[in-house]
């Protein structure tokens, strides 16, 4: 590393104790408003008691349109407590008071009176989803979360690596992440009700992770993650979803944040259009990560640098008619990332990478208009209709030993869809609630990929390029579900719910059942069950892939074409108990059983099986008779903020294993045993509104999979060959991580801020997580990726 560690340290150590100069400010107090609503039908509540849980002295009750204000709230990390005569209690995790940053609450209660005079709810705990039909393995997150998960960078793909079942995938430098057991093919992003592409900077074709998510932390209201087992309105899925939503900007007053740091510059702005009915919320970003190659920090890895841009806003406006709201929405990013060859006079002959040219290029937009109207007390319709667009490309060349330049590899993938989504909310009786929506996407498409054959780097032939995609067209998918909840008793709800799904490519229709219940031993114990099944598409240009109908024939056909639904069906149990004091135990057992995996056509001997990628597609002919199992257990012990302490502890140990079409049983690359992290922050308060965060994320988990080498056929070829019937059988050294941060939040009347330092990867521990053929030794080779090392990630935060 050339850049020399204590100099950043004491870097930021001075500006920590600069920081402390604030304490001698006068105490601040400000005001925070909000609403307090109906979870279920949106029906604003009249006369809920709110109060902070560390102040009773102050309090308020909400008015006839659901709104509070609570007056004198110091600023730092407070607790709200709401209670309601026939509605569970709720208790808001500790929530960041700001002083030039107006505080607006959107608090949704649940009805059901208590069992006993225990005010802590298994089922209205601080992370219960906000889905109120999720039974099991299903959590809510917030903004704050998102920004204070060490080493999270306000990326909820990085943050969800602290949840039990989820790891990372096989590059650190990646959001990638693997449910279950689950290739992150299987993950769908939703937004604001409606499905969208893969939402992340440095994306690749054919998977749900890339570098860095294109939402902005800033915009982010309480959303849902989910890891198997969702409700019978999630589709298109085979393994988990995040479900994201946008808060409301500022209805009264303006107010805007600036971020400053080694990841870029951050610009949010918030306001009224029209006050107290309307508003905006803006944010845009900017990154050059070279600033940290600069530095001697090889985020990505040598010679790469890496340039992104996004913007995300949301406006909100309250409709002429009442119990009407509207929202224009919207994310957009593009980023590269360049590949560059080594100078000359360093690179080697055989090392293929030292010759090449490589450009990356992503692009993704979502914009759309949401309506909702509440029908009455018992009844809401609400609908989103969005126009889309992704473009990923891959732009491959090698150089010569004379400089010349060799394109090998060309792909674009451009998805534009004009979709929309309605839902309709009925609650028949006190007993029995009905959801039922579709989901439609007119697509358009436009596929691309060519590849050209090549020694190496001191013999380039231009051998006949090979055209794997080349098309477009029009189609559509359709989703339609309707789901039934009934509660025969106060302690007991029963979800039945029913899923279909229509490609319109090739005619493939989905029906998928979902069961599940939720029984309430006590008052802070439940029990879950979920059974159903989750039908997926492939990636789409998979289906696209064209081969000669014989070698003698110029006539091409698409074998894929007609490719059924990945499908999944899930078995989960869930116990859970919520502590008076704030500590969550969860522990889930699950199996789910996989079918109609493509896997080759024409055995090659390579033990292809589509969920082993991470990325990419079937671009050969295969056919989807492929199974797979997952099975095991997670384990979650959580303290919420409180008491200026939180904790998260998670086990998992399970089993993953594809089965081929001759029913030969392997693990999948993903099967690494056993996860556990532990994830922990504390915080010190200061009577004049300083505070200092410390925090640690500790990842230790099963090794990597590899397939091992026929040592014989190896040498005999002078290439790798796999050991048959060995298929990623073996594992490397477990994977360990330590990530920290280190805040210091500040307040001042005209302006207020934070100061933070994150670290990756703090002990700069290499996990092999590749390994390598070397044909001179006939040997393998264990190799870190690229990247993942030490890497520190120093913002300063402005509010005013």
């Amino acid at each position: 590393m050339r850049f020399n560690l204590k100099y950043l340290l004491a870097f930021a150590f001075m500006l920590f104790v600069m920081g402390l100069k604030t304490f001698a400010q006068d105490p601040i107090k400000v005001e925070v408003r909000g609403k307090v609503m109906d979870k279920v039908s949106s029906e604003p509540l009249v006369g809920v008691t709110v109060s902070l849980v560390d102040h009773v002295d102050i309090g308020s009750t909400t008015g006839v349109d659901g709104s509070f204000t609570l007056t004198n709230v110091p600023v730092g990390r407070q607790q709200f407590q709401f209670s309601y005569i026939g509605y569970q209690p709720f208790i808001t995790e500790g929530i960041i008071i700001n002083a030039n940053r107006a505080e607006y609450l959107e608090i949704a209660l649940t009805e059901g009176l208590l069992l006993d005079n225990v005010q802590i709810i298994a089922d209205g705990n601080i992370n219960a989803p906000v889905n109120e039909l999720a039974v099991v393995s299903a959590r809510s997150f917030s903004v704050e979360e998102t920004e204070r998960i060490p080493a999270g960078v306000n990326d909820m793909g990085r943050m969800a690596l602290s949840y039990p079942g989820v790891q990372q995938g096989a590059n650190d430098t990646e959001n990638d992440i693997i449910v279950r057991g689950n290739s992150s093919v299987g993950i769908l992003w939703r937004l604001e009700g409606m499905d969208i592409p893969n939402p992340n900077h440095f994306a690749r074709p054919g998977t749900s992770g890339g570098g860095i998510t294109v939402f902005s932390a800033q915009l982010l209201d309480k959303s849902d993650f989910y890891t198997g087992g969702m409700p019978a309105e999630f589709g298109n899925a085979l393994s988990g979803a995040f479900d994201v939503h946008f808060r409301k900007g500022n209805n009264l007053a303006r107010q805007h944040r600036i971020r400053i740091g080694l990841l870029g510059l951050d610009f949010a702005t918030e306001g009224p259009i029209k006050r107290d009915k309307s508003s905006y919320l803006v944010n845009y970003r900017y990154s050059t990560l070279g600033l940290l190659n600069s530095l001697g920090f090889e985020l990505v890895g040598e010679r790469v640098s890496n340039n992104f841009q996004d913007i995300s806003f949301n406006l909100a406006f309250e409709g002429k008619q009442p119990g009407v709201q509207w929202t224009v929405f919207g994310i957009g990013g593009i980023s590269e990332e360049h590949y560059s060859p080594k100078p000359p006079a360093e690179r080697e002959i055989g090392v293929s990478n030292h010759w090449e040219d490589r450009y990356n290029i992503s692009d993704v937009a979502v914009t759309g208009v949401t309506y909702k109207k509440i029908l009455n007390s018992k009844s809401y319709i609400k609908g989103t209709t969005t126009l889309m667009y992704s473009n990923i490309e891959r732009i491959y060349d090698t150089l010569s030993l004379d400089n010349e330049r060799y394109r090998y590899e060309t792909q674009q993938y451009v998805d534009s869809r004009l979709s929309s989504a309605w839902s309709y909310w009925y609650e028949m009786k006190k007993q029995t609630k009905f959801k039922a929506g579709t989901i439609l996407h007119g697509i358009n498409y436009d596929f691309f990929k060519e590849t050209k054959a090549r020694r190496n780097t001191s013999n380039i032939i231009d051998f006949n390029r090979n055209i794997n995609l080349d098309g477009g067209g029009i189609s559509f998918t359709a989703q339609v579900y309707g789901l039934v909840q009934y509660s025969p008793s106060q302690q007991l709800d029963i979800n039945v719910g029913l899923h279909s799904m229509f490609l319109g490519i090739n005619n493939r229709v989905a029906l998928d059942p979902r069961l599940s219940l939720k029984y309430a031993l006590t008052n802070n114990q439940s029990l879950g069950l979920a059974i159903g099944r989750h039908s997926q598409t492939l990636p789409l240009a998979a289906y696209f892939y064209e081969e000669k109908e014989s070698p003698q024939s110029n006539h091409k056909i698409r074998p894929n074409f007609d490719a059924p639904y990945l499908k999944a069906d899930h078995y989960i149990l869930s116990y859970t108990y919520v502590s008076p004091r704030l500590i969550k135990l969860n522990a889930e057992l699950y199996y789910q059983r996989l079918s109609d995996v493509p896997v080759r056509a024409v055995e090659t001997g390579d033990g292809y099986w589509m969920l082993n990628n991470q990325g990419e597609f079937p671009d050969f002919n295969t056919v989807s008779k492929g199974k797979g199992e997952n099975y095991g257990v997670d384990l979650a012990l959580e303290k919420f903020f409180s008491n200026k302490v939180y904790f998260l502890l998670t086990a998992s140990f399970f089993e993953s294993n594809s089965i081929s079409r001759e029913g030969l049983k392997s693990p999948t690359r993903y099967s690494t045993k056993w996860i556990s992290t532990f994830t922990l922050g504390r915080e010190i308060e200061f009577k004049k509104g300083g505070a200092l965060q410390f925090g640690a994320r500790i990842m230790y988990n099963g090794g990597y999979r590899y397939t091992p080498y026929d040592p014989i056929l190896s040498a005999a070829e002078n290439r790798f060959v796999p050991l048959a019937g060995s298929f990623w059988s073996e594992q490397v050294s477990p994977y360990s991580r330590i990530d920290s941060r280190i805040a210091y939040r500040y307040n001042k009347k005209r302006y207020s801020g934070a100061i933070s330092l994150d670290i990756q990867n703090l002990t700069n521990r290499k996990s092999p997580n590749r390994v390598a053929y070397n044909a001179e030794t006939n040997e393998l080779e264990f190799r870190n990726f690229d990247g993942g090392d030490f890497i520190p990630v120093l913002s300063f935060v402005f509010d005013f």
